[in-house]
């Protein structure tokens, strides 16, 4: 083996690692809290996916309905 081929070698070790490394670290941090929202009535932790709150039972859709008078 010649100089160049194992410089070739590492350089491509070496991009290979720093790629890699840059892909890691771009995960979200934060993406388990992505799926709870809280309650407005009772203030409890509810899963996104329910459409009631688990304690109180009202409803967390966020429909307003307006009737254009005040």
């Amino acid at each position: 083996m010649n100089p160049t081929s194992i410089a070739l070698g590492m350089l491509l070790v070496l991009l290979t690692v720093v790629l890699l490394y840059r892909k890691r670290k771009l995960k979200p941090q934060i993406a388990r809290y992505g799926t709870q929202t809280m309650c407005p009535f009772c203030g409890l932790i509810t899963s996104r996916l329910k459409e009631s709150c688990m304690e109180c039972g009202k409803s967390l859709t966020r429909v307003v309905y307006s009737t254009g008078r005040k």
